[in-house]
C-alpha cells in the first residue's frame, strides 16, 4: 500500500486552457482530482503513466519517493467542490473530467470515499453538462446507483486489451471484472463508455467483447496519439524498455476502430473520441 498523506486544498476544479482534453469537438472545461499521486502507480499502468512527470506530483513528493509510493489526499475535496459549484455562474457549460492524473476508484477510495462524497455533491446540482468518471477499477461497482442518478454523468472504463497474458497489461481476472462492471453499470441505467487507451495487443474477439459489453461508446487510443507528445513521453518511460512489441505502431488500434464501426456504438478516436460526447441538448449519434 502507498504511504497516505493529507493536505487541505485551496481549490478542486482545474480549468482547462489547452492540452489533450480540449482538443476534441466538445472540449472539457475542468478536471477534478482529489489526490496527488495514484495508488495504481506501482502496477503496470504506472510504468507509462504521464502523470508521474506532472508538477503537482514532482512538487509534492518527498525525496526518494517514486510514482506509486505515496498518495496525497485532498481531504476537503467534497466541500471545495460544493462551494465551487454553488458559486459557478455557468454550470450548464461545465464539462468535468474526473480524473486525468489519479484514478477515482483506486483502492484507497473504499476507505476514504472521496469519490462517493463528490458524487453526492454532483447529485445536488442537476444542471451541469458532463461529468466523466474515468477509471480502470471494478470498484466503481460500489457507486453505480449514484452515477446512474446523475443525469450528466458517464462512467468511462479503461480496457486496454482483452488479453490477460501480457506482462505490461491487466490480468485475465481484471479484464473480466472490468467488463462485468461495465455491463452491470449499463444495466443499472448508467451512461457508459469504454476507453481502449492505450490500445495494446488484443485477441480477434476483442471487438465482439466490446460491442456486447453494454457500453454506448468506445474510444480507441494509442501511445503515440494519446500521450500528449506524439510518443516522446512513452519513449522515456520504463514501459518502452519492457514492451515486446512495436508500441508505436497504430495499425492494430486503427483496425480495432474500424471493426467497431457499424455495431450500434458511438466510436471515437483519441482526443476527438474523449471529447466527443455532445452537450446534453444534442442527440448522441
Amino acid at each position: 500500500m502507498p504511504d497516505v498523506r493529507m493536505i487541505t486544498a485551496k481549490r478542486i476544479l482545474t480549468r482547462q486552457k489547452g492540452g489533450f482534453l480540449t482538443e476534441g469537438p466538445y472540449p472539457y472545461t475542468h478536471t477534478l482530482s482529489w489526490a496527488v499521486g495514484c495508488g495504481f502507480g506501482s502496477i503496470y499502468c504506472g510504468q507509462y503513466c504521464y502523470a508521474s512527470a506532472f508538477p503537482n506530483w514532482l512538487y509534492n513528493k518527498q525525496p526518494g519517493e517514486q510514482w506509486g509510493d505515496a498518495v496525497i489526499l485532498k481531504e476537503n475535496a467534497p466541500e471545495l467542490l460544493d462551494a465551487e459549484l454553488a458559486k459557478a455562474k455557468n454550470r450548464h457549460e461545465m464539462r468535468i473530467f474526473m480524473s486525468s492524473v489519479t484514478d477515482p476508484y483506486q483502492p484507497l477510495e473504499r476507505r476514504y470515499r472521496l469519490t462517493r462524497r463528490c458524487l453526492d455533491v454532483f447529485a445536488q446540482y442537476r444542471d451541469l453538462d458532463l461529468l466523466i468518471i474515468q477509471t480502470r477499477s471494478p470498484l466503481v461497482i460500489d457507486d453505480i446507483d449514484r452515477i446512474a442518478a446523475i443525469p450528466y454523468a458517464w462512467l468511462s472504463m479503461t480496457l486496454e486489451t482483452d488479453r490477460g497474458d501480457l506482462p505490461y497489461g491487466p490480468s485475465a481476472n481484471h479484464v473480466r471484472q472490468r467488463l462485468e462492471a461495465v455491463t452491470a453499470a449499463a444495466r443499472a441505467g448508467c451512461q457508459v463508455q469504454i476507453t481502449v487507451s492505450p490500445c495494446m495487443p488484443y485477441t480477434p474477439d476483442f471487438a465482439d467483447l466490446l460491442a456486447a459489453s453494454g457500453a454506448q461508446r468506445v474510444v480507441v487510443d494509442t501511445f503515440v496519439d494519446g500521450d500528449g507528445s506524439q510518443g516522446h513521453r512513452t519513449a522515456a518511460s520504463p514501459f518502452a524498455e519492457q514492451a515486446d512489441y512495436n508500441w508505436r505502431a497504430t495499425d492494430p488500434a486503427r483496425a480495432l476502430y474500424e471493426s467497431l464501426r457499424g455495431r450500434g456504438l458511438a466510436v471515437g478516436w483519441s482526443a476527438a473520441g474523449f471529447g466527443g460526447i455532445p452537450p446534453r441538448q444534442h442527440v448522441l449519434i
